[in-house]
């Protein structure tokens, strides 16, 4: 039985062969293996899977045909390890991910981690390494902090078995942004995180507008589905950019009819680029300029993910999830 698992999920994406090489090639004081759960894949991904590790003691190859929550959970109880890894199919582990990530949690010193994340990608475009920046940034805010933010995307975590357990397991309701569910509850229930900016993997980042753009919105709704769980108060800092340029849209459609609300549209949209722009230098962010383009496409973006949820989800707090 190995000491730790590390659980991917996968769905039409061949790069999941570079990622499980990599994390078999990790060098670990313990004993670990992989657990591939494929989600509903149609094309060459399974045979590429079976190929390469059908044979691999190390490897065990699951299927799944529901969401990324249930395939997640599919793989995590196959096993009977006491910490659980999770890695997105796209990404690549550097050298010492693994020991580095699970450190915490092996020394009783959290319950959960998160590691850095870098771009795999970022000579793709401007758009790829703007997010790699971005995500660049959040790395620092997080190793300011002296424990993990609930908000820790969970494209490299490590869970203690037992905190999975008491706290729950990703909610196969969450349409997404299932992570910060779960880590909410983590943090809920009393788990202690933590940042390991050691443990550090690149990951494939969006590299058009429109996979941008869906990504954000995609993310929203999810969120709009954790209001509806903890209540708008919790979860109004999530809503605070789709709804500045909602109001950005709404005083545009009123210029349409009295011509003053044109001025008070472009003051606020001066304004909130302006803002873009000061958090980025605070930030360090070597493209703080681009922020005045890609903040605002964040925005509408958001605001259509959180309409979304609403004409999906409806106004009702779920009784179960």
């Amino acid at each position: 039985m190995a000491d730790v698992s590390v659980v991917i999920t996968v769905k039409d994406d061949p790069r999941v062969i570079t990622c499980i090489e990599r994390v078999l090639g990790q060098t670990a004081s313990f004993s670990f293996d992989v657990v591939v759960v494929d989600n509903g894949s149609r094309g060459e991904t399974p045979r590429l899977l079976r190929d390469q590790f059908g044979s691999d003691a190390r490897v065990r190859l699951l299927a799944s045909g529901g969401n990324l929550s249930e395939s997640w959970n599919l793989g995590g109880h196959s096993t009977d390890a006491a910490i659980l890894a999770r890695i997105d199919a796209d990404a690549i582990p550097l050298e010492g991910w693994l020991e580095n990530l699970v450190g915490p949690l092996r020394e009783g010193i959290a319950d959960w981690t998160a590691g850095a994340v870098g771009g795999a990608n970022v000579e793709a475009g401007v758009v790829a390494h703007y997010y790699h920046e971005r995500t660049e940034a959040y790395n620092r805010r997080l190793a300011r902090d002296p424990s993990l933010r609930d908000a820790v995307p969970s494209w490299n975590v490590a869970y203690r078995r037992s905190a999975l357990q008491t706290a729950g397991w990703y909610d196969p309701w969450q349409a997404s942004s299932v992570d910060w569910d779960l880590h909410k509850r983590l943090g809920r229930g009393g788990f202690r995180g933590q940042f390991v900016p050691d443990a550090r993997v690149v990951h494939h980042h969006p590299t058009t507008f429109r996979e941008f753009a869906r990504k954000e919105a995609w993310y929203r709704t999810g969120q709009y589905q954790m209001a509806l769980k903890y209540g708008l108060r919790e979860m109004a800092g999530a809503f605070a950019l789709g709804l500045a340029y909602g109001l950005v849209l709404l005083l545009a459609l009123a210029s349409l009819v009295w011509r003053s609300f044109v001025w008070a549209a472009v003051l606020l949209l001066v304004i909130l680029v302006t803002k873009h722009w000061i958090e980025g230098i605070r930030e360090s962010d070597p493209l703080w300029y681009y922020r005045g383009l890609f903040r605002p496409i964040e925005g509408f973006a958001s605001l259509y993910g959180l309409l979304r949820g609403l004409v999906r989800y409806g106004i009702r707090r779920p009784t179960q999830s």
